[in-house]
């Protein structure tokens, strides 16, 4: 039979033991922060298809500074491109600064150095003088506004090309006006017969798709440069 005085020892024992176990918990971790790579706001979204060899924003957020004139630059639709034969670029997209929500009366340029280059070629919604010696932009139809950009092989020839999802306002509603830019080695080349071909298409993802299953009107083969050139 156990006193009085063992009883009281032996709570004691166990109610130190229970303190013990009481007091083995771990402290919540803290969350793991992410590298500033890893996470971008609206201000640093790029499209899907953007060269994997443009790290980070730094050097978009410097495209930001180039002139683009009476023009205002749209920053969502401004990326830094690092392919041939650009790299080391801009993309660069300006609008009317009357007009922001849409960005009516875009325009399209690549900057290297802060100046523009002589990028383009092929026929243009907005013709040139001069498009077989290559243009240093590309104004859409006045109304018209750029939606979206990408950057991919379209047409697996090894080089990167362009594609511009734009619309455009009208009386009856708006409708769109998709560029392809095919990449030649020296310009970015579109035609306006293949571009017609895009026309009831919305994104990104649905040019890409259409070319995929009619290659032919984009293939390099197609000679978009003369197709508005002067005799």
């Amino acid at each position: 039979m156990l006193r009085p005085l063992s009883i009281c020892l032996a709570v004691i024992v166990v109610s130190v033991h229970l303190l013990s176990c009481g007091s083995n918990t771990e402290e919540p971790t803290a969350p793991a922060t992410k590298n500033a790579a890893e996470t971008s706001g609206p201000a640093g979204h790029k499209p899907d298809s953007t060269p994997a060899d443009t790290q980070g924003m730094s050097a978009t957020l410097a495209c930001y500074n180039v002139d683009t004139g009476p023009k205002a630059l749209l920053k969502s639709q401004t990326f830094a491109i690092d392919f041939e034969p650009f790299r080391n670029s801009c993309f660069v997209t300006s609008h009317d600064p009357e007009y922001a929500d849409p960005a009516l009366d875009g325009e399209l340029a690549i900057f290297k150095d802060g100046k523009r280059l002589k990028a383009f070629r092929g026929d243009f919604p907005v013709k040139t003088e001069d498009p077989v010696n290559g243009e240093p932009k590309v104004s859409l139809p006045p109304g018209c506004w750029v939606e979206a950009v990408a950057f991919q092989d379209v047409n697996a020839d090894q080089l990167t090309d362009v594609i511009v999802a734009a619309k455009c306002g009208a009386k009856h509603g708006d409708y769109n006006e998709n560029l392809v830019f095919l990449n030649d080695r020296k310009f970015l080349v579109t035609n306006q017969d293949s571009n017609d071909l895009l026309t009831e298409l919305k994104t990104i993802k649905d040019i890409v798709e259409y070319i995929k299953k009619n290659p032919r009107p984009f293939s390099p083969n197609v000679d978009a440069a003369n197709s508005n050139s002067k005799p």
